[in-house]
């Protein structure tokens, strides 16, 4: 049986990042760049004014100046400024070479004449190139595209970016106890909270949701459905139940059946155990534990790396903080990811029963790592792993 570290390496080891393709800007949001983006022109692309004011001679004394124009943000490079000239400038404007900007505060019109009594050292001209060369680097390959550096994109005319592409995620849910959430159970019925739970993660996450389908206990129709095409091409199937060793427990023939090398079909922490997990061509499968619980903490544990690296991102959720006074943990001879809030910089732990026990996960926004046998105390350091938003 395979620990949590021993399993992440493996998928670590084994998955890769979906082929990049280009998206438009509006796509993009928190997809990783697959490319290095070069500045494509000098920027500013022309001499501008910083300011609001009047374009003298770069070396021009305080007195009075005849104002010969204005050049307003748009209009071409302005003819050069003559000595005791001056151009009547705005924030953005244009500007010929061998200029400086006295700021409009500074300034005293007096019909086609302007008089400065004052002169300060700062140019308030933004050179060309100032802020970027042409040829230079503006984002490297495996930026996360943040609103930004979406901006930035833009900026450099970038409006279809070479990115890797949301994960497409596929849910099974099985169980004839299960039934619609919308529906009232019979007696021996539950309803479906696993279906909601996944899909709300998987949106949250930034993954590309395909949909839910859902199968009784009989492996031919979930063998049926995952061949389906939305099921056959997501880049992730998620099969909820049916991953325990029982009689009635298909999903790791069915992932088999369906050509998926088996990686894992144990993890030794709680709650999750029951977790299977397969490979093919690029295609991940995991068998999730039925149990609310299991689902949320194998999400977080290992689903959400999983789509981190076919995301290509390398984002890291794990932190070590202090565990807040009052917080009690129990050991346990396995490994346990427990429920917990993370604050700013403590964690508390939170009430918990078993990974059945859904209320639960009411305000929980991180899990504790607790390591097999071990009970940290208060004003221990111990490891989380952020669940996101709450």
């Amino acid at each position: 049986m395979l620990s949590a570290e021993q399993l992440r390496s493996i998928l670590e080891s084994r998955i890769r990042a979906l082929s990049p393709r280009r998206v438009p800007l509006s796509a993009a949001r928190g997809l990783c760049l697959a490319e290095t983006v070069l500045a494509p022109a000098d920027e500013p692309a022309f001499d501008r004014s910083a300011m609001d004011g009047f374009a003298v001679e770069e070396n021009a004394l305080p007195g009075r100046f005849q104002i010969v124009g204005e050049s307003l943000p748009g209009s071409p490079i302005p003819p050069p400024v003559g000595l005791g000239q001056a151009l009547r400038v705005f924030t953005g404007s244009a500007l010929p070479s061998g200029v400086r900007v006295v700021m409009q505060e500074d300034a005293a019109i007096d019909g086609p004449f302007v008089e400065f009594g004052r002169i300060d050292g700062a140019s308030h001209v933004r050179l060309r190139g100032s802020a970027t060369q042409m040829g230079q680097p503006l984002l490297s390959s495996g930026t996360a595209l943040t609103p930004a550096t979406l901006a930035v994109l833009a900026s450099a005319g970038y409006v279809n970016p070479l990115v890797i592409p949301r994960p497409r995620v596929a849910h099974l849910t099985t169980g004839s106890e299960i039934v619609d959430a919308a529906l009232q159970p019979e007696p021996g019925q539950i309803r479906n909270t696993n279906a909601p739970l996944i899909q709300a993660l998987l949106e949250e996450s930034g993954a590309a949701w395909m949909g839910c389908r859902h199968s009784g206990e009989d492996p031919a129709e979930a063998l049926s459905i995952c061949r389906e095409a939305v099921m056959d091409q997501a880049d992730v199937l998620l099969i909820s139940g049916g991953s325990s060793g029982g009689a009635h427990d298909h999903t790791g023939k069915i992932l088999q059946e369906l050509g998926f090398e088996i990686v894992c079909r144990k993890v030794n922490c709680r709650p999750g155990k029951p977790l299977i997990i397969g490979l093919k061509e690029g295609q991940v499968a995991v068998g999730l534990p039925g149990n609310p619980l299991s689902h949320f903490v194998a999400f977080h544990v290992f689903v959400s790396q999983i789509l981190d690296l076919l995301a290509g991102l390398k984002f890291s959720k794990w932190k070590r903080v202090p565990l807040r006074a009052g917080s009690v943990l129990v050991p346990d001879p396995r490994e346990t990811f427990w429920p917990a809030q993370l604050h700013e910089s403590s964690a508390d732990a939170l009430p918990w029963l078993d990974s059945g026990h859904l209320s639960a996960l009411i305000g929980v926004n991180a899990l504790i790592r607790v390591p097999s046998g071990e009970c940290p105390s208060p004003g221990d350091a111990v490891e989380v792993v952020s669940c996101g938003r709450i």
